[in-house]
């Protein structure tokens, strides 16, 4: 058997270096440009998905686009899709809206009621847009806690799980049994 048919390489080809290793590789490249675009996309997906839920009034989808993520990213792409795709889509309606009529009196009218100065308009603003992004975190949470249920689930379930450590309480029988 020759070592092209073990590696799927060419001969005379080297094997590509890992992410954050000296030295530069078109592997190396490749690896990342696969990442950011995937992450871009997925980005990209969860805009219009947001976007077209907010046209028909559904807020909810937010959780959905959340949920995605987590189960299409990892890391930092998932902190920076919670923060980037709310903002993007609900950001981008609330200005849309804001240039077509005016929200601003609407804003006013919704702190004023909350008890806020009335010419705090601008908070009405910020606070949609952190509800917009606590919304997508919580779908990323909850899935991400999920996964966790889950992969504990089956390292018991294959007995890799960690090993409980023995109890050192004493139980009245066996004092009573000791002391006489």
């Amino acid at each position: 058997m020759d070592t092209q048919s073990l590696t799927r390489r060419l001969p005379g080809r080297r094997a590509g270096r890992l992410v954050g290793t000296k030295g530069t590789d078109t592997d190396t490249m490749t690896l990342l440009d696969r990442s950011l675009v995937r992450g871009l996309a997925v980005g990209a997906g969860g805009v219009v998905l947001d976007w077209v839920g907010n046209q028909l009034g559904w807020w909810w989808v937010t959780i959905l686009t959340g949920i995605a993520a987590a189960l299409l990213l990892r890391g930092r792409a998932v902190a920076a899709f919670v923060l980037a795709v709310p903002l993007v889509s609900w950001g981008g309606d609330l200005f849309r809206r804001w240039t077509e009529m005016d929200t601003t009196r609407i804003s006013r009218v919704t702190i004023g009621l909350a008890g806020i100065s009335d010419d705090a308009a601008w908070l009405g603003y910020v606070l949609t847009l952190a509800y917009a992004v606590l919304l997508c975190a919580a779908g990323a949470w909850v899935t991400a806690a999920v996964r966790q249920v889950i992969g504990a689930t089956q390292e018991v379930r294959r007995g890799t799980g960690p090993v409980p450590a023995p109890s050192t309480a004493h139980t009245e029988q066996e004092e009573t049994v000791g002391d006489a």
